[in-house]
């Protein structure tokens, strides 16, 4: 089981994003005291800080050293910050993925479906779900100290929490989740996970009501039907069917999905924000996708 016993303050993010380049070892046993000192964390958080970052899909392992990923590098390049709210919701979608290394907050954004809760609620069916695929039932301590402890952290050292409205806090013993007034979510960042999405379900096509179940785009980022519907038809428009597009005939709402890589929309989103036009933006984020991949022998994360 990967190492969740913290969760992630958006500050780790920003300096593993800006020590990892020049300190592949940061993350070795070895090199605790030196992850220590640069991240400036106490020495359990740092196993927290990899697999976090790991999830998240800016880190990754490769001939026993850690690099940056291709995704990590495009932000790195654009916002070493972190600064703009759609890359958080691009992490979000990383976080919440079907493959993702953080299964309970794929469980928490894909199977519960309470939006008020108490944690009581969300004990009992995180419970239920584990018990479906272990043999042996799941320990107290797993709940309260790799569970429910470090994913409350997550949203309440995050902007994914009160900001985003994932995970609020109610009155008396409540949780809510309200993302009706969150940060808009980038067109870009939208068919970022749906090209991403494609790859991973290795489809090119699929109806729009499959997004909306479980390890759907549409799920994931808690969009309603009628206004997924819409952006699609922007992102169609925005991106002149290169990216993806949305039919209507015959009442099917079948989405195409193009061939166009993910990250290119990473790159497009930022230029985008410089004031590029959708279409310039992306034929730029074709490019810097392609310098990216010459530079790098790793795989792009998608």
């Amino acid at each position: 089981m990967a190492k969740f016993e913290f969760g992630f303050e958006e500050a780790w993010f920003r300096l593993i994003i800006k020590k990892l380049p020049d300190n592949p070892d940061l993350f070795l046993p070895k090199s605790v005291e030196k992850a220590q000192d640069l991240l400036r964390m106490g020495k359990l958080k740092v196993g927290a800080a990899r697999a976090w970052a790991e999830s998240a899909g800016i880190v990754c392992k490769k001939k026993g050293a850690f690099f940056i990923t291709p995704l990590g590098q495009m932000i790195a390049h654009h916002d070493p910050d972190l600064e703009e709210d759609g890359i958080w919701w691009l992490f979000h979608y990383n976080l919440a993925r079907t493959t993702s290394p953080s299964w309970f907050y794929f469980f928490y954004c894909n199977e519960f479906n309470l939006d008020t809760f108490t944690r009581d609620d969300f004990e009992r069916e995180v419970r239920a779900y584990w018990d479906n695929s272990h043999e042996k039932p799941m320990t107290d301590s797993v709940f309260h100290k790799l569970i429910f402890s470090p994913f409350k952290q997550v949203f309440e050292g995050t902007r994914l929490g009160d900001e985003f409205g994932f995970w609020r806090a109610g009155e008396g013993n409540d949780y809510l989740r309200q993302t009706k007034n969150a940060p808009l979510l980038p067109k870009a960042i939208l068919a970022y996970a749906l090209l991403d999405w494609a790859i991973e379900q290795q489809r090119q096509s699929v109806h729009l009501e499959k997004l909306m179940e479980s390890g759907g785009v549409g799920r994931i980022f808690r969009l309603t039907r009628d206004d997924f519907d819409n952006l699609l038809i922007d992102i169609g428009e925005y991106y002149q069917k290169q990216v993806a597009w949305i039919s209507h005939t015959a009442g099917l709402n079948s989405i195409s999905i193009m061939d166009c890589p993910p990250l290119a929309l990473i790159s497009a989103y930022y230029h985008e924000l410089d004031g590029e036009d959708p279409m310039e933006a992306l034929t730029m984020g074709k490019k810097e996708v392609q310098t990216v991949i010459n530079r790098e022998t790793m795989p792009l994360f998608s």
